[in-house]
């Protein structure tokens, strides 16, 4: 839907920053470790929890067929990657940007994306992770579109 959405009514916009949760199997994934975090309760220096260990909400996500057949395509970050990735390039070849020229714009690989894995993800980090901050672990994408063209103005004299 973004890609007919830019296309169609934003043609005027222009794009710099991209960010969101690009991957709805590790959304649900975590979601499901962190169960319903307001009843999380310490006891004696465990942590307890309502939800799921990761490999039950993998089994869950496979179960509704939402998990890719090579599942670390989703678990280590790759199929959000590759989305965020044809999001640059489609966003930075629709869009009107203040360079000399289209070809100064470059997109990294795939492989020089950074990405993070959900595989080691427990209850107790996100546990932890909410007593500190009150947030929710989730997989976040984002890039920023920038130009990289010389500024034409930089070292000249202007009288």
């Amino acid at each position: 839907p973004i890609f007919s959405l830019w296309k169609n009514t934003l043609p005027n916009v222009s794009c710099v920053k991209i960010r969101g949760l690009l991957n709805s199997t590790t959304t649900m994934i975590l979601s499901r470790i962190e169960g319903n975090i307001d009843q999380v309760v310490e006891s004696g220096g465990q942590v307890e929890h309502v939800g799921e260990t990761f490999e039950e909400a993998l089994q869950a996500a496979k179960q509704m067929g939402i998990v890719e057949e090579d599942e670390s395509l989703d678990i280590d970050g790759w199929d959000a990657a590759m989305k965020l990735r044809a999001l640059c390039v489609f966003l930075s070849s629709s869009v009107e940007l203040s360079l000399p020229e289209k070809n100064d714009v470059t997109i990294p690989p795939l492989e020089a994306i950074p990405r993070d894995s959900i595989g080691e993800i427990n209850p107790e980090l996100i546990c932890r992770q909410f007593r500190m901050s009150k947030k929710k672990v989730r997989s976040v994408a984002s890039a920023e579109l920038i130009d990289l063209a010389p500024d034409p103005l930089v070292g000249r004299h202007n009288p």
